[in-house]
């Protein structure tokens, strides 16, 4: 009998430990299939069938949620630059699969079976160092290349000195520059080769130590046996990273059919760009979103409810875990174990009923949350527009104040220009009085010359005629003086 219960027991362990969702276990040697993302992912955001990239995973972020810059730093290892993540995905979304940006979800993930530091390529010059998600489909050979073409919303810029600081996102570039440092940053063809493998390394530590003027550490890779957040100790980074196996029949418990789920929601859409900001995430639309998903009532025009049990099925055949049980002889054992199994699953449903019961709660919580986050950004909104405003009175105060000069100045030029002219007129006048003057002056100058030269004249002809009527008169009396 106590035979028996050791074997109950490890059998209901073994059970629980299949069954509990979100505690997948991969020891040395082993390997999983991508039903793993679907399971671990889903309580974290929302596949979404894409009728290009198949099913793409939405996470529930912050506003301003950016890959490869939000919630992380970047610290070197043996495989080059490697982004360490604060999200508890992290050890997926950044390390397996790539990123794009939809204009209407906003970034989705693509999942692969490929594990790196980062999928990311590089950019260097200008004092800057810039990294930017790789598309789905590049391989690192073409992302080499200038014919590589990554849209400005892409790329993250941070000063080279502060490239391996943790709070490296204190230092990002504002998004209205990052077009202006493209054009005096380059490619960075940096390689890393580990275990046969080639990864994109990013800037090499010598030359992060040259332009830190700081030792550069290099941590230790240290494989973990579960999905759980990254964490670093000591000169370790502790990280889940197990060998994917693809598998066809893998599918997300529930999935979005993201063509029409925007046709219904056209106007709702979770993501956007800002000039200011760059990529906008907007969590009221990426909320009803989830809500979509995970109803308990699902519209099956929109959600895709796949078999949980078939989903079960297939990720323990990937994993190579049995559930065989061991058969028992005997009556009497036969009914023991049909009351074991009944335990079982009621142990079984009762868990899944707590599991509910939690979801729903975290979802009170989450909608709570979200309520207090929408009031705190309407009232941020309303400091911002209050501020606005503000800067909008200075404005027109100095713009008023301007034109007032502008008058002031205008009216000084016009009675400069007046006092100008009067002076101008003055002067004028004085000139030609002066002229005047000198005109009657040398008109009666003249006229006093003409006259006296008449006087002269006048003298002269009288004389002339006196002088010819004595000549006259001697002549007359034959020589003899005339007395007078």
């Amino acid at each position: 009998m106590k035979k028996l219960n050791i074997f109950s027991i490890t059998f209901i362990a073994l059970m629980l430990m299949l069954f509990s969702p979100g505690k997948s276990m991969v020891q040395e040697g082993e390997y999983i299939s991508d039903q793993e993302f679907y399971d671990e992912l889903a309580p974290y955001g929302t596949w979404v069938y894409d009728e290009q990239y198949g099913n793409v995973w939405i996470p529930d972020v912050d506003q301003d949620f950016r890959p490869y810059a939000t919630n992380g730093y970047w610290a070197m290892t043996a495989y080059g630059n490697t982004w360490v993540s604060d999200y508890p995905w992290g050890w997926a979304a950044f390390h397996y699969g790539r990123w794009r940006f939809d204009d209407y979800y906003g970034w989705e993930w693509i999942p692969g079976n490929e594990w790196a530091p980062a999928w990311v390529t590089w950019r260097n010059g200008g004092g800057y160092y810039g990294w930017a998600p790789l598309q789905p489909g590049i391989s690192i050979d073409v992302s080499f290349g200038n014919d590589y073409y990554v849209p400005d919303n892409y790329w993250v810029f941070a000063p080279q000195q502060y490239i391996s600081y943790t709070n490296i996102y204190n230092y990002y570039v504002p998004a209205y520059r990052v077009r202006s440092i493209i054009n005096r940053t380059n490619y960075i063809h940096n390689r890393y080769a580990y275990n046969n493998r080639t990864y994109i390394g990013g800037p090499r530590r010598e030359e992060i130590q040259r332009y830190t003027s700081r030792p550069v550490r290099i941590y230790n890779i240290n494989n973990v046996n579960r999905p759980a957040r990254v964490t670093v100790n000591n000169n370790n980074i502790n990280i889940y990273r197990p060998t994917v196996r693809h598998n066809e029949d893998a599918r997300p418990r529930r999935v979005i059919d993201g063509s029409a789920y925007r046709q219904l929601n056209p106007s709702e859409r979770i993501g956007g760009t800002d000039r200011r900001r760059g990529t906008v995430y907007n969590p009221a639309n990426a909320s009803k979103l989830a809500e979509t998903a995970r109803s308990n009532r699902p519209d099956n025009n929109v959600v895709k409810v796949n078999t949980p049990d078939h989903n079960r099925e297939n990720a323990l055949g990937n994993r190579g875990v049995r559930a065989n049980r061991p058969t028992v002889a005997g009556d009497a054992v036969q009914t023991e174990q049909r009351r074991i199994d009944r335990r079982q699953r009621n142990e079984i449903q009762q868990q899944l009923g707590n599991q509910r019961r939690q979801q729903q709660n975290n979802q009170e919580n989450q909608q709570q949350e979200e309520q207090r986050r929408q009031q705190q950004q309407q009232l941020n909104e309303q400091r911002r527009q209050q501020q606005d405003q503000q800067l909008q009175q200075q404005e027109e105060q100095r713009r008023q104040q301007q034109q007032l000069n502008e008058q002031r100045r205008q009216q000084q030029d016009q009675q400069r220009q007046q006092q100008e002219e009067q002076r101008r007129q003055q002067q004028q006048q004085l000139n030609e009085q002066r002229r005047q003057q000198q005109d009657q002056q040398r008109q009666q100058q003249e006229e006093q010359r003409r006259q006296q030269q008449q006087q002269l004249n006048e003298q002269r002809r009288q004389q002339q005629d006196q002088q010819r009527q004595q000549q006259e008169q001697q002549r007359s009396s034959g020589g003899r003086p005339i007395r007078t």
